[in-house]
């Protein structure tokens, strides 16, 4: 029996009911029939299945729970905002107040975080409560420090699998995306980060849990870098409210990555040899006080690569299912070594000061235009050190290399035309 906690009256419904000829699950919102299937007690939703079943026979709990309204929210200290992040800000706001949905899209390093703070306070002010949404776990592990430090007066809860948080009641809430499905009508506001990212992105599964975790008429601000084809759709016909931001937040431009042409890169990583290309762009590192993101497509890859390299470097691979993946991060991000090798799972959400930024073996079918633009946002964010070596090695380049760069010029060039670069 599943428990979902709402801010309406409490009440039982089926895990999933008959709507005519059709079916539609409480759980997910689903409604395509061919996700639904039929057993010895009945019809049962396969699009949420990995959670339990939910079907004719089941039931859903929704508990009824009120929210305490805090004393007067606010921050721990003055959060500085360029011309653009408070207009971005402002936007948020009357987006919120209308009742609106909306997008911000703004480059890897805009701040997007710090863009929506005044619209939670604006909402948690008001007694409301407010659902931070991202598909990754890793984003809600680096926010939740982050907003502890930055809120005062605010209860925080941070939602993800494995969380001892779960069952708190707090005004703030910090979530994946699949942890919405223990809420119903519950948010006033949803943030949604990351809205392009795997997991969330073409899931209608967790789409379902963010339209039914929220209040019939909360309003849903997207955030995103790298916005789908559809949102760009959206975008363009004017179905869609947002904002652009074509700039960092310390005006400097994003870096444009080189593309370094080697030969069998990953053949050769698989025997035991680095392209020498590569080699001897990692040694020039040793020199400076740079740390080295690594990016590869696999994790066979990364093992082989941390073998080769682990007696030149201070060095270490994290993968998704890496048992110290957390422990790895917070070693890098306090200086332990030098170089991080890492598959796409680092490609969002962490942020180290100064690093230098390289993806081995580019061509690689998982490096698309969105992940190559995101990792390259992973360079020059700090407002210390707004510069950049990134460099693509790869067998020959690929449309998706050609797009992501185009895609940086682009934004690049829009923040020149309207005069904000330094």
């Amino acid at each position: 029996m599943l428990r979902e906690f709402t801010s309406l009256t409490t009440n039982s419904v089926p895990g999933v009911i008959k709507q005519g000829k059709k079916y539609y699950c409480n759980r997910c919102g689903n409604k395509k029939l061919k996700d639904f299937y039929r057993d010895s007690l009945g019809v049962y939703c396969r699009n949420c299945l990995v959670f339990g079943k939910s079907a004719t026979y089941t039931k859903i709990i929704r508990e009824q729970i009120i929210i305490p309204k805090k004393d007067k929210c606010g921050l721990t200290k003055v959060i500085h905002l360029s011309d653009m992040q408070e207009l971005a800000s402002k936007h948020c706001v009357k987006a919120y107040k209308e009742g609106k949905n909306t997008l911000i899209y703004a480059v890897c390093g805009a701040g997007k975080t710090e863009i929506v703070y005044e619209v939670i306070l604006t909402a948690l002010n008001e007694g409301k409560v407010v659902g931070f949404a991202t598909p990754r776990k890793d984003v809600v592990l680096e926010l939740y420090p982050r907003f502890k430090r930055d809120f005062c007066q605010v209860e925080i809860v941070a939602l993800y699998g494995g969380s001892q948080d779960k069952g708190r009641l707090a005004n703030l809430y910090i979530t994946t995306t699949h942890q919405l499905i223990n809420f119903y009508q519950f948010f006033d506001l949803i943030i949604l980060d990351e809205v392009d990212a795997f997991p969330y992105y073409n899931n209608k599964m967790l789409e379902g849990f963010v339209q039914k975790a929220k209040k019939k008429k909360a309003p849903i601000i997207f955030l995103t870098a790298t916005p789908t084809r559809k949102i760009q759709y959206l975008m363009k016909t004017k179905q869609l409210d947002y904002f652009i931001i074509p700039l960092r937040f310390h005006r400097y431009p994003i870096p444009v990555p080189r593309v370094s042409l080697t030969s069998a890169t990953i053949t050769k990583l698989n025997k035991g040899v680095c392209p020498k290309k590569i080699l001897n762009w990692l040694e020039s590192k040793k020199s400076t006080s740079k740390q080295v993101f690594v990016f590869v497509p696999d994790i066979k890859s990364g093992i082989n690569l941390e073998k080769i390299l682990k007696p030149h470097f201070t060095c270490a691979f994290v993968y998704a299912e890496s048992p110290n993946r957390k422990q790895i991060i917070n070693d890098f991000r306090a200086g332990k070594f030098q170089l991080i090798i890492t598959t796409t799972i680092l490609e969002r959400g962490v942020t180290v000061s100064n690093v230098d930024v390289c993806i081995v073996g580019c061509d690689a079918e998982i490096f698309d235009e969105r992940a190559i633009v995101q990792i390259v946002g992973r360079a020059g964010r700090d407002k210390n050190y707004p510069t950049a070596d990134v460099v693509l090695f790869c067998d020959y380049y690929t449309r998706e290399i050609r797009k992501a760069i185009k895609q940086i010029k682009r934004m690049n060039k829009m923040a020149k035309r309207m005069k904000l670069l330094l």
